[in-house]
């Protein structure tokens, strides 16, 4: 089994690849910008996976780039993303993803996910699958069936943190700090919140929160 890794800084390259050889896989890698036109770089590389680290200022990026080209002439894509419960890795998996995996993931985790996905297999930590399972298409919408599933599950936990803050009457960097995250993390965070209140913007979110039971005065 061949994997191409992509992942944009040489240290996450190096230490991703040195993961999969001690697993006894062939490794080829590509810097994170490959992600844009990944197609172009399955085509010149023909590898049986591809592993795709996003980074912190990049995390949206991937998914776009996925979306681009889906198929990825069959070759099936594993992600590592900065937040297991973000849009990001929602995103990334409606783009066709077969596995999403934290960051942080063990070495024992991400060639379990690759060799799966070389399987034909799609394979998600227990808490991503059991939010995947619950939603349709990650648009935060209940579940056919479901209609018993509360409001305020439509929200991540990093949302409904961000959301809470947001009702305190922190702006962007400082709900960035607060949080140890990037500004544009937040503001993707801001984007899929607003989404699934039905908010045009951070007054409405609040006020929905609140009629909501979703932040507590």
């Amino acid at each position: 089994m061949r994997v191409l890794v992509v992942a944009s800084s040489p240290g996450s390259r190096h230490g991703l690849a040195q993961v999969l050889e001690d697993a006894g896989i062939e490794v080829t890698v590509a810097a994170g910008d490959a992600a844009a036109s990944l197609d172009a770089v399955i085509e010149r590389r023909h590898p049986d996976v591809v592993l795709l680290e996003a980074g912190a200022e990049s995390h949206a990026a991937f998914p776009v780039g996925l979306e681009q080209t889906p198929a990825h002439d069959g070759t099936p894509v594993v992600v590592l993303v900065d937040e297991l419960e973000s849009e990001a890795a929602a995103a990334a998996l409606r783009a066709g993803a077969r596995a999403a995996l934290p960051r942080d993931a063990t070495a024992t985790e991400i060639v379990a996910a690759v060799r799966a996905a070389a399987a034909g297999l799609a394979s998600l930590p227990a808490e991503l699958a059991a939010s995947v399972l619950r939603l349709k298409a990650g648009d935060g919408t209940p579940a056919p069936g479901d209609a018993t599933v509360p409001l305020s599950r439509s929200l991540t936990p990093r949302e409904a943190e961000i959301l809470t803050l947001l009702g305190d009457g922190l702006g962007n960097k400082e709900i960035a700090r607060r949080l140890g995250i990037s500004d544009h993390t937040v503001k993707t965070h801001l984007a899929a919140i607003y989404e699934k209140l039905g908010a045009a913007n951070r007054a409405e979110a609040v006020a929905t929160g609140l009629r909501r039971g979703l932040i507590l005065l």
